[in-house]
């Protein structure tokens, strides 16, 4: 008898928690990341395509810093600099 009980309180406990978590992830979802990222089609030769509205003359482009694991999973993209 005292097994039965033992069971039925475990699993009591068990219900509960569940359907508290389920209630609690409707409530506030889940956010991996803050930041947002888009992919882009490439071409066959691995270039992208890239159009600039409203921009009549060169654009200086710095980059300072580049997180080390953007390019973990990718090929190097081949740049054209011109000076």
């Amino acid at each position: 008898m005292k097994t039965d009980l033992y069971t039925k309180i475990i699993l009591t406990v068990i219900a509960v928690a569940l359907t508290v978590n389920l209630f609690k992830g409707s409530i506030t979802p889940a956010m991996a990341d803050t930041k947002k990222y888009v992919t882009l089609p490439a071409n066959p030769d691995g270039s992208i395509n890239v159009n600039i509205n409203k921009m009549n003359e060169t654009m200086d482009v710095n980059i300072k810093s580049v997180d080390r694991g953007a390019f973990y999973y990718v090929t190097p993209i081949p740049v054209k600099v011109t000076q």
